[in-house]
């Protein structure tokens, strides 16, 4: 899965991962049936890869492709082989802008936590993300809301201290092919009153 930031339109981690988050998760389910094979494809090996407009004129291209997500700052394609990617996405870069980054702590409705061990460009970081959320979408009203979240950066303690809690719900952990170790736990994914077990996928 590709998504795609306009440069410029967004300057905090925080608020750009959650964006990012909402539009993985609706590029799945509005492309559910339309994408059918291609999601199935690409289901047990979930990629994703950030890239970033940097032109009016790309980001204009881009969503005159099939996308999910703010028209205006990050948008979700439906998966995609990488020699399918087509004009738009190859003239596109790997987005490594810096940004704000987030607080230490803090909650929302669903929580990113970056494992502060886990060095990560920001496109990996967002791509971590996205997958995250989508393992958070089993409630539908979240869904429905524009999957709210906040995204932290805490200590190691706190964040080793969020193993096995109930808020726990997920773990992403990375297959290991590109900045991180394979099996590193980039993001653990919290929900407040959780129903769901804990698990992890690779991403």
């Amino acid at each position: 899965m590709y998504l795609v930031v306009r440069r410029g339109a967004i300057e905090e981690l925080d608020r750009l991962g959650q964006l990012a988050g909402a539009a993985a998760v609706a590029c799945l389910r509005e492309f559910a049936e339309s994408h059918a094979e291609a999601i199935a494809e690409w289901t047990p090996r979930p990629g994703k890869v950030v890239l970033r407009a940097r032109s009016p004129s790309q980001w204009a291209r881009v969503l005159e492709e099939p996308h999910a997500g703010d028209d205006d700052a990050v948008v979700a394609l439906p998966p995609r082989r990488r020699s399918e990617r087509g004009e738009a996405l190859t003239r596109l870069q790997a987005m490594s802008t810096e940004l704000v980054p987030p607080p230490p702590d803090g909650r929302g409705p669903v929580t990113y936590a970056l494992n502060p061990r886990a060095r990560m460009s920001t496109g990996k970081t967002l791509a971590q993300i996205a997958h995250g959320a989508v393992m958070a979408a089993t409630d539908d009203d979240w869904v429905r809301a524009g999957c709210p979240a906040r995204v932290i950066a805490p200590g190691e303690a706190a964040f080793d201290a969020l193993t096995g809690t109930e808020e726990c719900v997920a773990e992403v952990r990375d297959a290991g092919l590109t900045e991180v170790p394979p099996g590193t736990i980039t993001v653990r994914v919290l929900r407040r009153r959780s129903r769901s077990a804990p698990g992890s996928t690779p991403a």
